[in-house]
């Protein structure tokens, strides 16, 4: 049974406003003036909302930190970006999410690299991925292309694991990790809990997200596995099966 304390709600909706309006501000102005401080704001913005939500997020693994990497991770809700809020990366997400409410805006305020689900773009998006990795910037990719309900991983697709490919030049780190709502007050979650957390299906945007207000601490847990390399794989897809694996096998570990 998922734990609520409404009492919550006193202090994290007026405390989520505040951080909302404000970092986007600061953010601005510490940039104008030309600090490099600026970059951290996105990161620190995440580590705020997980204390708001109370997403206790907890590593393992090694996160080599190697610049650029293109991170691949199982999704599981749009709170995945709050909780791997403090890896230094641009997110890759549906171009529906920068109309959303809220996130939308945040999205953008993260420098998020919205793409269409359109086949006959996808060169283009490729070339702005791979601009972005030779310019040295990590990437954070769901090729899952989807979310889910927290307990199985869906297969990767491989077509935007191309972006690592440089021809011969530079070789461009791949990192699997993988992300799992564990539990509650330490009590283990069905998945009637889970869906609390999980988004995924037909389910409401608004009342999945004002839910969230209202629930007690949550253990997450994020691990990295060993980092890989395309050149290393027979084709693109091998590589995506190899993560895929490596994810899934983690996942169920976790929740076991």
């Amino acid at each position: 049974m998922i734990q609520k304390n409404y009492l919550h709600l006193l202090w994290r909706v007026p405390c989520m406003l505040v951080w909302i309006i404000a970092m986007p501000i600061l953010f601005f102005l510490v940039k104008a003036t030309g600090q490099p401080l600026h970059r951290e704001f996105p990161h620190f913005f995440h580590r705020g909302v997980q204390f708001i939500f109370g997403l206790q997020v907890s590593f393992s693994g090694d996160n080599v930190g190697i610049s650029p990497t293109l991170y691949v991770s199982n999704h599981i809700s749009y709170i995945d970006i709050f909780v791997l809020g403090g890896i230094r990366a641009y997110y890759i997400a549906k171009s529906e999410v920068a109309n959303w409410p809220i996130l939308g805006s945040l999205a953008r305020f993260q420098n998020t690299l919205f793409f269409e689900r359109n086949t006959g773009k996808a060169r283009d998006q490729l070339m702005v991925m791979q601009t972005h990795l030779l310019e040295g910037n990590s990437l954070i990719l769901f090729p899952e292309g989807t979310s889910t309900n927290g307990t199985h991983v869906k297969p990767f697709k491989s077509s935007l694991f191309e972006a690592v490919n440089t021809n011969g030049g530079e070789r461009i780190a791949i990192q699997s990790v993988t992300v799992a709502y564990i539990s509650q007050g330490g009590r283990p979650m069905n998945q009637a809990a889970l869906d609390h957390y999980a988004w995924y299906g037909t389910m409401p945007f608004g009342s999945h997200f004002l839910s969230l207000f209202s629930l007690k601490k949550v253990a997450v847990k994020v691990h990295f596995h060993p980092v890989c390399y395309l050149d290393e794989f027979e084709s693109r897809k091998q590589c995506a099966l190899h993560c895929e694996q490596q994810v899934s096998e983690k996942l169920a570990q976790f929740i076991s």
